[in-house]
């Protein structure tokens, strides 16, 4: 940590509501000091027979991680939620990566930044301590990571459209204009995220050799103040039509949303995985035909996609709300370098700014399913908390680089401003997607 700054993630909270969801869904890989010290101490005291590390084959080399039930769980979860080894041996003796989680840290040059996975129901809800109360805590994490050699570093230069690449430095400097623009609580967080799409777009056509560089950064800044002024003066507005070939992304990021990989996913066999696949290909096409199921993680049940349009309570962005949830999870992932971290797999900038700007209208989906999930007949706190976890573990974990599909998200994506197209039909303000493209608009 010598000469590094310890940067922190705006809109983060977190306290441990002790729900043990973490311990029920991610697999604990283990550092092979932590593997030798689990595999030589005796459990049996605490009822826990058998082997407590498993080896699996990744990458070319033996991975250890912790065990865990036929559930999927880990084998230390408690009946009432918590850890036995937290219990009986105290938090120090709990592997790194338990005790790190729902913190993740981006390692850059100059700079690490910390930031928290939403996935975690109370980084979700936005309830506890903001990380600038834990920076004590966060570096002592940050400098046991950096012992156990686990920082990968940072690429020289991001890709950030087809055949430009720009330095983490240059990179930021258009993350903190688009962090700018969300934090303008003057306005509703639609203007907000349409300013910011329509920025984005202005930077990708315009190409610039460097974004630091001679007359660009008073681009970029002109780029921004032009956008918000005439977002703000209702100039700008979000496009309402969309080509086929949007239609069917968006189809399959639902499909993707709506089949979290169960945890005992982490340690199945070859034949099990398979089927999960077959079953994901299947899920995929139902979407496509318009017709699926979404179950919102935390959400008691699968309501039919279909349902959640006709009888689920509209789902109003500009609300306070959903105006809270929304900037929290946007304005944390922009300054938290999300870009950067080793578990998103999408290469090249602006497709990834532009899935996460198309989890805008996915979210009020995910809200509205976890509404009509409980019965419920207004939106509530816990619904957009519960959208916000499914989005964040699914596209944040996400491969999308493989193969030629690979390359067709990635030329999609990069049209930051279609998925706001989707917002009306995601949030129920009317009946039908966004049409088909024209001609005549196409032209």
């Amino acid at each position: 940590m010598s000469g590094k700054r310890l940067t922190l993630a705006r809109g983060i909270r977190f306290r441990c509501r002790q729900c043990g969801d973490c311990c029920r869904s991610f697999p604990v890989t283990l550092s092979p000091s932590e593997a030798e010290r689990y595999e030589a101490r005796d459990w049996s005291a605490l009822g826990i027979l058998g082997p407590v590390v498993r080896w699996r084959r990744e990458g070319g080399a033996n991975v250890p991680r912790l065990a865990r039930k036929r559930d999927g769980s880990c084998r230390f979860l408690a009946e009432d939620g918590l850890c036995e080894v937290h219990r009986n041996f105290g938090e120090a003796e709990k592997p790194l990566a338990c005790r790190l989680y729902p913190y993740v840290f981006s390692a850059g040059e100059a700079q690490t930044v910390a930031s928290g996975h939403f996935s975690c129901s109370s980084v979700a809800a936005g309830d506890g301590v903001p990380l600038t109360s834990q920076r004590k805590q966060l570096h002592v994490f940050e400098q046991e990571r950096s012992a156990q050699g686990v920082i990968l570093p940072l690429a020289e230069r991001l890709e950030f459209t087809t055949n430009l690449s720009y330095t983490p430095v240059e990179v930021g400097s258009v993350l903190d204009l688009v962090a700018k623009e969300l934090e303008d609580s003057s306005r509703a967080f639609p203007e907000r995220i349409l300013a910011v799409a329509k920025f984005l777009s202005l930077v990708g056509e315009s190409r610039f050799p460097s974004l630091v560089a001679k007359s660009a950064p008073k681009a970029l800044k002109g780029f921004a103040d032009g956008v918000h002024e005439k977002v703000g003066r209702g100039i700008l507005v979000a496009p309402t039509a969309t080509p086929l070939p949007q239609r069917l992304l968006f189809r399959s990021l639902i499909a993707f949303a709506a089949r979290r990989d169960p945890a005992s996913l982490h340690d199945a066999g070859f034949v099990v995985r398979g089927m999960r696949r077959l079953g994901n290909l299947i899920a995929g096409i139902t979407f496509f035909a318009g017709t699926g199921r979404v179950q919102p993680i935390g959400s008691p049940r699968a309501v039919a996609v279909g349902d959640v349009r006709r009888r689920a309570p509209i789902a109003d962005p500009a609300a306070p709300i959903a105006d809270g949830a929304l900037t929290r999870y946007f304005l944390a992932q922009i300054t938290g370098r999300f870009l950067y971290r080793s578990t998103f797999s999408l290469s090249g900038v602006l497709p990834a700014l532009g899935l996460l700007i198309r989890q805008y209208p996915l979210i009020l989906l995910m809200a509205r399913a976890a509404c009509l999930a409980r019965e419920g007949t207004e939106l509530s706190r816990e619904d957009y908390a519960a959208a916000l976890r499914t989005a964040d573990w699914t596209f944040g974990r996400l491969p999308l680089d493989r193969g030629i599909r690979g390359a067709v998200f990635r030329s999609a994506l990069s049209d930051v401003e279609a998925g706001l197209a989707f917002v009306p039909w995601c949030a129920g303000e009317v009946a039908e997607q966004p049409k088909l493209e024209s001609k005549a608009s196409a032209s």
